[in-house]
Order: C-alpha cells, then sequence, then structure tokens
C-alpha cells in the first residue's frame, strides 16, 4: 500500500524523536517510475523517523514460486531461462533508476550475486527432485532481498539517508517454512538494536518485508503471502 503507516505506541518510540513505519507493496516498486514516487512519499516524511518495508516487485514473487517447481520437476533450461529474465528485469530497473554509475555497478553486482545463488539452487532441485518448503523460503525470499537492496540505493541516489538491513537479522521467527511464526520479544529486541540507533541518526532503514531467519539456526524463512503487511506492523 502506498504510504499505509505503521505508528508505534509511545511507549515504543526511540526517546529522541517518533517512529513511523512505511510499507510499499510490490505495485508500488513495480518499476523505477513507482520507486522515484516512493522516494518522493518518504521524503515527505523524513522528520517523522520513517522505517521502510518493501514488497517484491510485482510479480516477482510469483515468478520465482514458478522457478522453484520448474526445477524440482527436472525444467532446469526453462527455470535457467526464467533466473535470466527475472536478472534482466531488475538489472534494467537499476539501470533506468541509477544510470550508468558506479552506484549502478555496485548494487548490480549485489543483485547478481543473489541470481547465481539462485540458479545455484535451481540446479540443486533438478538433482533432488523435491521442492521442501525450506528450500521454497530460500527461493520466494529472494525477491525482498532484491527489492530492498534496489529501492535503498535508488533512494540515496535520490538524495535520501537510506541504510540497507536485512530484514532477516530484525524478522526473527520460529522455524515452520512457508508460514513461519514471528518472535515479538526476540524482533522487538533486534529492532531496537538495528533500526533505532539509524533512526536516531537521521537515517532511513530499508529493509524487505515477508521474510525473516528461524531463531535457533538463522535459516531463511517466510512469513507466508501477505507477509510484507504483517512484517510492517510488527516492526511498528
Amino acid at each position: 500500500r502506498v504510504g499505509a503507516e505503521c505508528r508505534a505506541p509511545p511507549a515504543r518510540r526511540a526517546a529522541d524523536r517518533p517512529v513511523i513505519v512505511v510499507k510499499f507493496g510490490g505495485t508500488s516498486v513495480g518499476d523505477a517510475d513507482a520507486i522515484r514516487r516512493t522516494a518522493e512519499i518518504v521524503r515527505g516524511r523524513l522528520e517523522r523517523g520513517p522505517i521502510v518495508v518493501v514488497s517484491a516487485l510485482a510479480g516477482a514473487t510469483n515468478a520465482l514460486l514458478a522457478i522453484g517447481e520448474q526445477a524440482a520437476r527436472g525444467q532446469l533450461i526453462g527455470a535457467v531461462r526464467n533466473v535470466q529474465a527475472l536478472r534482466d528485469r531488475h538489472l534494467q530497473q537499476a539501470e533506468a533508476l541509477l544510470g550508468d554509475t558506479a552506484e549502478c555497478a555496485e548494487v548490480c553486482g549485489e543483485m547478481s550475486v543473489l541470481f547465481d545463488e539462485l540458479a545455484s539452487l535451481s540446479e540443486a532441485l533438478s538433482v533432488l527432485g523435491d521442492l521442501t518448503p525450506r528450500s521454497l523460503d530460500a527461493i520466494a525470499a529472494t525477491g525482498e532481498r532484491l527489492s530492498s537492496l534496489l529501492v535503498t540505493e535508488a533512494y540515496r541516489k535520490f538524495g535520501l539517508p537510506a541504510e540497507h538491513v536485512d530484514a532477516r537479522d530484525v524478522m526473527i521467527t520460529d522455524d515452520a517454512y512457508t508460514r513461519a511464526e514471528p518472535q515479538p520479544d526476540a524482533i522487538a529486541e533486534a529492532s531496537r538494536q538495528l533500526l533505532l540507533p539509524l533512526v536516531r541518526d537521521g537515517k532511513v532503514p530499508v529493509l524487505g518485508g515477508y521474510i525473516g531467519s528461524a531463531r535457533a539456526t538463522g535459516v531463511t524463512t517466510t512469513l507466508g503471502r501477505g507477509g510484507s503487511d504483517y512484517s510492517a506492523s510488527l516492526l511498528g
């Protein structure tokens, strides 16, 4: 939801400034123009200490799940082609946002690493022929990992003091893969340690919704479809 906000209750606010959580869904970060619009929304809220939560680019999660299913069925060529198509889309949006710059090269390199991991995972699944919930989460989480990197660099380009935060360091869950249950006390503690110091320093933390990590192992989890809104609420 463009500009949807979760206001932290007064008792949970940073000591020296208010904090709000602004969440953008997939359509709101679907392409370069949409991401530019979100930057202006955040700019208008800088005095209110925004923490930004983003979904994957529109359609990316469905594409990722399809890649996993293709690979597990042994359709590796099709899966790898779809990985490349998704890679091309993200790199094109990065170039549209950042131009031919060192910043663009850097974020494209970071995203390419994630796509290389996705291609390797697809190859492994094609051999195993079994798409486990844990593997599915590793694949599905890639969308938010990508979008949060891209949005952070775009915000910096537009003059916002954005700082990328890996949501998996904050959104602590159990290990019920594909439908993980958040652990509120652990999330609150991680938020106080990782997010509030950034807000106090005038930074804008940017992190993906929907994804987390299992408390006991640190393995990537997801909260299930619609989990980005839930993530934003929990952070608030």
